[in-house]
């Protein structure tokens, strides 16, 4: 799937889009299982008129279904991760504090989402899914420079754990 991401500076804050498109295949197959779902169900009621309905249903799931999207926004405060990531576009809501925060970093688990991760003293938490290495490469660079009194802080904090890669500005791998 490709990925599109935007980054908006704000007057407090940067917000960050991306967004994984569905591919055109997902996207037919998506349109043909709606299509055929409505000729079944009103194909009893309407009759003939049920291919035109089926065929409407289609455009239509094919104009709207598009992938998953998330947004970042990140302040002095907090990261507030919002979007329809989940299996059947269900919208969620995470919400990291920046001052438990110890690091922002990439990380691409085995059997979850890979992406920007703010790493915690208990955990890891997937704040901006879809991502590669470069584009969060590119996002925690915006970032610090927005807020460079939690750059410090990030600097100074412990070493990045075995299976991550942390990045940091004029870091190269």
């Amino acid at each position: 799937m490709a990925v599109n991401y935007e980054i908006t500076e704000m007057r407090n804050g940067v917000r960050i889009c991306a967004r994984r498109d569905l591919k055109l295949w997902g996207r037919i197959l998506a349109s043909s299982f709606f299509a055929v779902l409505t000729l079944l169900i009103t194909d009893r009621f309407i009759g003939n008129g049920s291919w035109a309905l089926a065929l409407m249903v289609a455009m239509g799931t094919f104009a709207t279904v598009r992938g998953s999207l998330a947004e970042l926004r990140a302040t002095n405060v907090e990261f507030v991760l919002r979007g329809n990531l989940g299996r059947q576009g269900s919208r969620m809501t995470r919400i990291v504090c920046t001052g438990d925060v110890r690091r922002l970093e990439f990380r691409d688990p085995a059997g979850q989402r890979s992406g920007l991760y703010a790493v915690t003293a208990r955990s890891a938490q997937c704040i901006l899914p879809f991502v590669d290495y470069a584009e969060t490469l590119e996002i925690i660079s915006v970032i610090e420079s927005k807020f460079p009194g939690l750059a410090q802080a990030w600097n100074a904090a412990s070493p990045p754990s075995d299976h991550s890669v942390t990045l940091r500005p004029g870091e190269t791998r």
